[in-house]
């Protein structure tokens, strides 16, 4: 019998591994993203945390301690923005910053929690993003996953600067598989 729960217990796990890499927080009428593949990709801060603070507190903090803090946070930002850019355009190359032009489909990037990682010696923390991808439609929500995505600290690679373009492509990635799995045939 232990051997039977063993086995049942190994099969329930393998087959958890084989689902999607996001977690579904709202999902429309399976059709409203069929066929669409015109993306204007919007990024909305105003939910995150970052290391457990609102952005407005870290900003304060952060500043404090360097009046260019702000550029610095710009640049790191922009540096993830250009990632989710390139990792969505895998899947969807004609995809565009909302602020560009509008889209058929919009996609809204909402960063939630924000760990930065990085290298010191016998301290390796890595950057972490919990990021929801909110899709919408003249307006109107359609879709809303969750997506985590990680990058570890190393000596080659120390800074958030190092590894915000891996985090940042893995969320472009995956918004193009999510949307890829709504087209007609999959």
């Amino acid at each position: 019998m232990t051997a039977r729960l063993i086995l049942a217990l190994s099969a329930a796990v393998a087959l958890s591994a084989c689902g999607p890499p996001w977690k579904v927080i709202r999902a429309s009428d399976p059709a409203a993203l069929a066929g669409q593949t015109d993306v204007a990709v919007a990024f909305d801060y105003s939910q995150m945390l970052v290391e457990s603070r609102t952005l407005a507190q870290w900003m304060e903090i952060k500043t404090k301690d360097d009046a260019k803090y702000p550029e610095t946070w710009a640049d790191l930002m922009s540096r993830f923005e250009n990632a989710v850019m390139q990792g969505l355009r895998i899947q969807f190359p004609a995809a565009k910053l909302a602020s560009q032009t509008p889209g058929a489909v919009t996609l809204v990037v909402q960063p939630r929690q924000f760990r930065l990682g990085k290298w010191a010696p016998f301290v390796n923390t890595q950057t972490f993003m919990d990021v929801v991808l909110d899709w919408q439609m003249n307006n109107a929500p359609t879709d809303s996953i969750e997506v985590l995505r990680a990058y570890p600290a190393s000596v080659t690679q120390p800074s958030v600067f190092n590894h915000i373009p891996h985090v940042g492509e893995g969320v472009g990635r995956l918004a193009g598989q999510f949307l890829d799995s709504k087209q007609p045939g999959k």
